[in-house]
């Protein structure tokens, strides 16, 4: 029971005893506040200088906090306006759009959950009113579609993978916590990369599973789906090969129009993995470089691995996935792409870790991130580095090179 006696020179207040003399001034808000009153001879109620001294701490959290907050929803507006150029038809609008979930990542990297929160949480609403705005304040239900789509696709994948990025613990606890303060890094542990390439994977695989299942309930089931999205973009495809184009015996504009649809859920996935790993990697460069980031720079050419379970799902999505047919088949093949782009990331880390202290070094990366941009060349380069993921979590290619290494003296 909290009680305030102002008998003598005593307050209690909350199990709190604080002893007030003529030469200082207690520290509590609550004795504070009485100690005030009485200097001024006016009665202090205890429930009135209760509910001042909540008063007071509650003053403080949103001082503390608001500004949190407002930075995050301008990063939500910001992460909106950037989704929104996904309908401007032109490369420059496209690599823009690719960039939303960065806003949300820099403010959770670099000022907390809170400005994380608000900023997904401005930027559902955000999208929502410029959905809304664009169909000319029409339809309230595909508006507010829109922001969920947008939160549950990119808005929280974004917000949890920076999560991961700053949770730390003490050295030899078991509880992780955000963490907001930087420096102190010695005494402290940090997620491994690891675990966030493993839930970055499994995230991108779950959305592309989702667009799927979504497509096929919305036309009344899967083959009929396929059947008329082939349909659809069967004239497109007609148009972009041409009409003298000498294509491979038993192939059409209406085969390759079905298999672009049948891939188009895989490429989702495969494309939001590389799109969310690359923006986690940018926001927490820009972080670093304001000092803002709570944790250390970690060293992905070495940390950044998978668990060796995944190789034999990978191996069986692969091997199951192009013959099971149907909606199974075309889930396990999103989980085989997914698990591809995965290991081809990994390859790319195995690369940058290999070629330290070499000559040729920089020549040698920079032609294998030109491989990988030039369209006749990237299939191949990206083929190879999804081997060199597999040899490593396989043979650890990266713990030999580390282990015959010479000793510095």
């Amino acid at each position: 029971m909290r009680h305030i006696s102002t008998q003598g020179e005593v307050f209690y207040y909350s199990r709190f005893r604080i002893r007030i003399k003529a030469d200082h001034q207690p520290r509590d808000e609550t004795a504070r506040f009485c100690w005030d009153t009485r200097r001024l001879n006016l009665s202090c109620d205890p429930l009135t200088a209760f509910h001042a001294g909540q008063h007071g701490m509650m003053k403080k959290r949103l001082q503390r906090l608001g500004p949190a907050a407002a930075i995050g929803i301008g990063a939500g507006v910001a992460a909106a306006v950037l989704c929104s150029l996904a309908g401007h038809e032109t490369i420059p609008a496209a690599v823009l759009a690719n960039l939303s979930p960065l806003p949300i990542m820099i403010a959770m990297l670099g000022y907390g959950t809170i400005a994380g929160a608000s900023a997904v949480a401005s930027a559902a609403l955000t999208v929502s009113t410029l959905f809304y705005a664009q169909e000319k304040f029409g339809n309230l239900d595909a508006a507010a579609l829109a922001g969920l789509t947008f939160v549950f696709f990119l808005g929280l994948p974004a917000l949890w993978l920076s999560l991961l990025l700053v949770l730390s613990r003490v050295k030899g606890s078991s509880n992780w916590v955000v963490t907001t303060r930087v420096g102190s890094f010695f005494a402290r542990e940090y997620c491994p990369l690891e675990r966030i390439l493993s839930y970055a994977t499994s995230l991108c695989a779950t959305i592309g599973v989702a667009i799927a299942i979504y497509v096929s309930s919305l036309y009344g089931g899967f083959d009929i789906a396929v059947q008329r999205l082939s349909a659809e973009i069967a004239p497109y495809v007609e148009q972009l090969i041409g009409a003298k184009a000498h294509l491979p015996a038993n192939i059409d504009a209406r085969g390759l129009a079905r298999a672009s649809v049948l891939a188009a859920a895989p490429l989702v996935a495969g494309c939001s993995l590389v799109m969310l790993m690359f923006n986690l990697w940018l926001a927490g460069r820009i972080t670093q470089l304001s000092g803002q980031l709570p944790r250390p720079w970690p060293d992905i050419a070495w940390e950044l691995r998978l668990p060796r379970i995944y190789l034999l799902v990978f191996g069986a999505s692969s091997a199951i996935g192009p013959y099971l047919g149907g909606l199974p088949g075309l889930i396990v093949v999103i989980v085989a792409v997914t698990l591809g782009v995965a290991f081809a990331l990994l390859g790319l880390a195995v690369a940058h870790y290999l070629l330290r202290g070499s000559s040729f070094r920089i020549p040698l990366l920079a032609v294998i991130y030109l491989g990988l941009i030039i369209p006749v060349t990237w299939i191949v380069f990206l083929l190879a580095l999804v081997v060199a993921g597999i040899l490593d979590a396989a043979l650890s290619l990266r713990d030999r090179k580390n282990k015959s290494a010479p000793l510095k003296p």
